[in-house]
């Protein structure tokens, strides 16, 4: 009777590992156009699409050099049309690097109208994952934008020269008096 149960739990098992495959197939991936993105190629927008139900819309991108001193951010919005007027609705995406599907999660945006994550990239893959879907059929859009950020060195270069032209004006005011 136990080899019969084995028997039955074992083809159970086989039948739920072929049925998980056709579940991810489902997910429907976009790229986002313009990338890769860089510092030489900062801005990438992503194309609208009807969106159905979350979790099943993954956003990909790609970062190459150059990056050094670079962050990024990415903000999603989401509008519905109905009866001729374009309403905002509520999304919530999150941000993983890596494939998708195989990933490693790097940020969760709020519940917003228009989130943003903001990330300190590497050379490598991205996506986005469409976590909430507030209404089915509605309309996603948004961008990634990449800029320079100056490095630690810079800012006490010029946290210096602040100080010392406030030295120099000091000193004049008090010549002058």
């Amino acid at each position: 009777m136990s080899s019969v149960r084995m028997f039955c739990a074992g083809t159970a098992a086989l039948a739920l590992a072929a049925v998980a495959p056709a579940a991810s197939a489902m997910t429907v991936i976009k790229a986002f156009t313009g990338g890769p993105f860089s510092l030489l190629n900062p801005l990438g927008t992503l194309p609208a699409t009807k969106l159905l139900k979350g979790n099943t819309y993954d956003f990909t991108f790609s970062m190459v050099q150059p990056l050094k001193g670079a962050a990024s951010s990415t903000q999603v919005s989401a509008q519905l049309l109905a009866h001729g007027t374009s309403t905002p609705e509520l999304i919530q995406y999150s941000l993983f690097s890596g494939a998708p599907g195989s990933g490693s999660f790097i940020s969760q945006s709020s519940l917003d109208y228009s989130p943003t994550i903001s990330f300190r990239p590497e050379v490598g893959a991205y996506y986005l994952k469409v976590d909430v879907v507030s209404r089915f059929g509605e309309t996603i859009g948004g961008t990634l934008t990449t800029a320079p950020v100056p490095e630690p060195g810079a800012w006490a270069v010029m946290l210096l020269g602040f100080g010392s032209l406030g030295g120099v004006l000091r000193r004049r005011r008090i010549s002058l008096a």
